[in-house]
């Protein structure tokens, strides 16, 4: 490499470490640029330059922003400022002073020669400048520099603020830079070294020079310039206001006096610090400032100011006027800039690809309009590629636009004379390639490299046009496409030249709604609702804007009419709407422009349509990628079918890829679409067939594979036609196992509404007595119990086991299931002689038929337990109980929902008997158990939960109680409410433990919480304040009142819900626990 005398190559040998980007420069001080925080998808580059430093003293570059261990660059700015990469940039300050004007050019050039090392892949990315005192003064020659230099000149255009602290300029000149400079070596040193301080100087030509050529730049920028107001040691203040201000207009600079001396003017000790807090404030907003402008400035200039030249011609071929409602946006043509600048430099090639209405031809648009209006000099051209024809067509234009000379011969290849002349004639170009969504048009395959290259003449509609993209240092290439597979071959597998376009923000949305619609503007919330409905695609809300002008509605009413059906909402996707900035013969309408992607995806991807035939109804958010497999079953298929529908943005990878989301509209449109083949019936059914065959039985071990497909199954229901025959019978499959899971769940009041539509279903298509119809009436039965509704479960259940006995007889599996179903509910209602009857003959029939160790057996010998149980005959209960849990240990092992719940009832047991110990070695792991396998919010687990607080009261083990109480309580009243009756017990068992605590104030606070909660929430009156106070009054020894509340108590609560829920059932429980009598209490309860 040639060395050049004052620019970087003149400092010797050099090696760059990745990482920090630390440069080291043998023999010549601490050069580096340092990154302090790399940001999270940095949009901002901001540079920190320090000033003087006269005695070489260690770590200047981070000492002057540094005050009591903390660089605020690095410690707090990027918490404020998460996507700004922030750099610290450090040289020989000492060989700036002493090297004079020669020296600051110097640090300039190696300011400009890390920079372009550091910012290669991204050297249009917004840069700020910090610099603090004569650092100041490097930045402002670097820019100027790199304003003179093809090499660094995106750093001068990229460049759009700079934040100088205590910098001297004297207005827009340097007449007291040298005076300034003498003042704080002096102060440092005790003397001055007079050759930078005599460069700097009034009149000096190297003053001269860098204020004309920084003149030149200034409304290029934004200023933010700090002055110090207190004096520095002994010498006062180092740099005036009227130095250290350029004097510009508010427009372009923001003056600001800090109550600091020279050197403290730029440190903070923390982010609290007032100074800090303002001074932050104001450069967080110059940053934003410069990551939301628009493009400008970021060419390469041959015409400025410092370097003239003789402008080539330029040609202005884009179809569309500008779209005066764009809006938003500044993040994807920021993307866009970075990549394909300088024109005339470098050559690239950017793909903008997303979904059909996502936008993308609209920033397309704007993006020429903002290279034209900042550079003239620059061609753009724009060509149409939704077909070969309109390529073609395209080109020709160009050759008659730009008046290219074509060769006599009638057969010359146009399109490669369109190639070539951009190669070489013409200087400086953007070419704007849009809706290029076939792939096929950027491969060459097999036969063409074979053969050689196709002529214009002989190209078909699915040819490459690859061949025909120029390539030259002249000028860069964007195409818009909807196929992501498209854009990836165009920019030959250059990860970063892809750039999706998504949806809108909520803000954008905002704006472009506002932008949409005349008169007054809807309200924040409106335009929210209406933006989230059209899943805040440009092209929906644009469209539903203009039906608005069109027919005067509100925001209010358009929403509405879109709610009323489906049948509206296709209607009104399918309206034709005028709006600039869209090809002729590209749909305006959203559903004719997507149907454009599914025809073509149809011809090229067959099974990626029979897919989304399936996924148009499903629920459009989590679709599991395994329900798919059932629609294909080898990998491979499946794997392109998906990604092709991915590359086009019809539907979007959640998380690990195990799952993805189709946009409602989108999904809407298929349907639509569906309807226009005439498939739509015929894929609806085999939607639910697939459901049908996947949804699995809900057996606890299938429980989330249940919850993952439930909103799916759900959805494909709804537009399941009226079925006969085999289909109906595979639609009551999968509503039969989609129950079942609601019902296991405790979601019984959906569960219920799908029982009674089963039950139904079957009579009318099998009669009374068919065992489907049988088995649905069980169903509803077992849901009508967990509902407490037992007279309706008793009803079902007689008649389910009556007619069985008679049909199958006894010695039957669903026979002996129906008597232990029937005998629950009679346990339930305290029919204990019937209850016991009848299971005793269910467990005799079982044992005979299938043995005793049988899991038939067994689970009847659970039932029994509890029966047991109930009657305080504990000895047979813990022996049935035991049995029960023992061999549901070895069947489903110990973590599994019926193993708990045997466990559970072995619980009562114990605890029943005070057996505290035993109790507490077997409830600790069941609880673990039961938050490790169904969540530590379930029902279940929340039980169990309230007998360990039971089990540590009864061994006075009071904190663990507490604890655990608490723990129960706060769940209850997130995922109940604070008025539910489990969580009012729930506070009343704390109350409890606190009181045989003798911690009676905080047990008498919460018992008056209570009460005061039921006397506000439900009245005097309610069942649910009479059974509280009655628990106080009881407490404090007043037997006789609180006997009589708990009688009104169980009156008012057997009136409005019944004998069978928990609330009466406890209230009647403690009434006899406190009577000791049954006759005393069927006669309190009589009168």
């Amino acid at each position: 490499m040639a060395l050049m005398r004052g620019g970087p190559e003149s400092l010797g040998p050099f090696r760059i470490m990745k990482g920090n980007a630390t440069i080291h420069h043998p023999g010549r001080g601490e050069y580096y640029l340092r990154i302090l925080s790399a940001g999270a998808d940095p949009n901002i580059d901001i540079i920190a330059v320090h000033g003087l430093n006269p005695k070489s003293k260690k770590n200047h570059a981070e000492k002057t922003w540094e005050s009591n261990g903390k660089l605020w660059l690095r410690d707090f700015l990027p918490k404020q400022l998460p996507r700004a990469r922030i750099f610290l940039f450090s040289y020989n300050s000492k060989v700036a002073i002493q090297s004079s004007a020669a020296g600051v050019r110097e640090q300039a050039h190696v300011l400009l020669d890390r920079l372009r090392l550091e910012r290669e892949n991204c050297e249009y990315r917004p840069l700020l400048f910090i610099a603090h005192s004569l650092g100041g003064i490097v930045v402002k020659e670097a820019l100027v520099q790199a304003k003179l230099s093809t090499t660094y000149g995106s750093i001068c255009t990229s460049t759009f603020g700079i934040a100088f602290f205590g910098t001297p300029h004297r207005g827009t000149h340097l007449a007291r830079v040298g005076g300034v400079a003498a003042k704080f070596v002096r102060a440092i040193l005790g003397t001055a070294s007079n050759t930078l301080l005599k460069a700097l100087s009034k009149g000096s030509l190297y003053a001269l020079e860098l204020s004309a050529n920084f003149d030149k730049l200034l409304e290029n920028y934004k200023y933010l310039s700090f002055y110090e107001t207190l004096p520095f040691k002994s010498i006062g203040i180092v740099v005036e206001k009227e130095s250290a201000v350029l004097g510009l207009p508010d427009s372009r600079e923001k003056a600001v006096a800090l109550n600091a001396d020279h050197e403290e003017i730029c440190r903070f000790h923390c982010d609290k610090d007032d100074r800090y807090q303002y001074v932050s404030s104001l450069i967080v907003e110059l940053a934003n400032s410069g990551t939301e402008r628009p493009l400008t400035s970021c060419f390469d200039e041959s015409d400025s100011t410092l370097l003239a030249g003789e402008a080539d011609p330029c040609f202005w071929m884009v179809p569309f006027t500008r779209n005066p409602g764009f809006v938003g946006r500044e993040h994807t043509l920021s993307q866009v800039m970075e990549r394909i600048m300088p024109l005339g430099k470098v050559h690239s090639r950017v793909a903008l690809y997303g979904l059909g209405g996502v936008g993308k031809t609209q920033i397309a648009i704007e993006l020429a309009h903002q290279v034209h209006d900042a550079h003239p000099g620059v061609s753009v051209f724009w060509i149409h590629a939704n077909s070969i024809s309109r390529f073609r067509e395209s080109y020709n234009d160009l050759i008659k636009e730009c008046d290219i000379e074509c060769p006599l011969n009638d057969k010359q290849d146009n399109l490669r004379l369109v190639k070539q002349w951009l190669e070489k004639q013409c200087k400086r170009w953007l070419l704007i390639i849009d809706n290029a969504d076939q792939a096929s048009f950027f491969t060459l395959d097999g036969r063409q490299c074979e053969k050689g290259s196709t002529s214009a003449m002989q190209l078909q509609e699915d040819s490459p046009i690859l061949q025909y993209l120029p390539e030259s240092s002249y000028g860069s290439i964007l195409i818009t496409t909807r196929n992501r597979a498209a854009g990836v071959r165009f920019v030959r597998g250059v990860g970063q030249n892809m750039i999706e376009v998504g949806t809108m923000t909520k803000e954008e949305s905002r704006c472009l709604i506002k932008s949409a619609l005349s008169g007054d503007y809807p309200t924040d919330s409106d335009m929210d609702e209406l933006a989230e409905m059209l899943d805040y695609l440009p092209l929906a809300i644009m469209q539903a804007a203009s039906f608005m002008e069109e027919n005067v509605l509100t925001v209010n009413e358009y929403m509405r009419l879109h709610n009323d059906s489906d049948e509206t909402r296709m209607g009104l996707l399918c309206e034709p709407f005028e709006t600039l900035g869209r090809d002729s013969e590209t749909p305006n309408a959203l559903a004719t422009t997507l149907i454009v992607s599914l025809d073509h995806i149809n011809t090229k991807e067959p099974n990626a349509i029979d897919s989304l035939s399936l996924i148009a109804f499903l629920d459009q958010h989590h679709i599991p990628t395994s329900l798919m497999q059932q629609k294909l079953t080898k990998p491979l298929d499946l794997t392109k079918a998906l990604g092709t529908l991915k590359a086009f943005s019809l539907i979007t990878a959640n998380g690990t890829g195990q799952s993805f989301s189709i946009h409602r509209l989108v999904q809407l449109t298929v349907r639509k679409w569906l309807i226009i083949e005439h498939e739509f019936e015929d894929k609806a059914i085999h939607a639910m067939d697939i459901l049908a065959e996947s949804y699995p039985d809900a057996k606890f071990e299938n429980w989330p594979t249940c919850a993952a497909y439930l909103p799916h199954a759900m959805s494909v229901l709804k537009y399941t036609p009226e079925l006969h025959g085999k289909w109906l019978r595979r639609r009551l499959y999968l509503q039969e196992g989609i129950a079942f899971y609601l019902w296991e769940r405790g979601r019984c009041d959906e569960a219920e509404a799908l029982d009674l539509l089963i039950v139904e279903e079957n009579k009318k298509e099998f009669g009374m007595e068919h065992p489907e119809t049988l088995e649905s009436l069980a169903s509803l039965s077992s849901t009508y119990c967990s509902q407490n509704r037992l007279l309706e479960a008793e009803k079902l259940d007689l008649l389910v086991m009556t007619t069985r006995k008679r049909l199958l007889g006894t010695r039957n599996r669903l026979t002996l299931t129906s008597m232990v179903n029937l005998s629950s509910i009679y346990r339930r209602q305290c029919r204990f002689s019937e209850a016991e009857g009848l299971i005793l003959e269910a467990l005799e029939e079982s044992k005979s038929l299938f043995g005793e160790e049988h899991e038939m057996t067994t689970d009847i010998m659970g039932h029994l337990g509890k029966l047991y149980l109930e009657l305080n005959r504990l000895p047979e209960a813990e022996a049935l109980a035991h049995k029960d849990w023992t061999v549901r240990k070895i069947m489903y092992g110990p973590g599994h929902i019926w193993t708990l719940s045997a466990a559970e009832t072995l619980l009562d047991v114990y605890i029943g008997q005070k057996r505290w110990a035993e109790a507490k070695e077997l409830a600790v792991p069941t609880l673990q158990l039961l938050e490790e396998n169904i969540g530590t919010e379930d029902s279940e687990t929340q039980e169990c939960r309230q007998r360990l607080v039971d089990i540590y009261a009864g061994l006075n083990d009071w904190p663990n109680a507490e604890q655990l109480a608490l723990q129960a309580l706060s769940i209850a009243s997130n995922k109940l409410g604070p008025h539910d009756w489990d969580t009012l017990v729930m506070k009343h068992d704390l109350s409890e433990v606190y009181a045989n605590w003798n911690n009676i104030q905080k047990a008498e606070e919460l018992e008056n919480e209570i009460l005061e909660d039921c006397l506000n929430t439900f009245g005097p009156d309610h069942g649910y304040t009479l059974f509280f106070s009655a628990l106080v009054l009881k407490r404090r020894g007043e037997e006789t009142e609180a006997i009589q509340q708990m009688v009104r108590s169980i009156k008012r609560l057997e009136y409005s819900l019944g004998p069978y829920f928990n609330p009466t059932k406890s209230a009647t429980y403690l009434l006899q626990v406190w009577c000791g009598d049954d006759e005393a209490v069927n006669k309190l309860l009589g009168d």
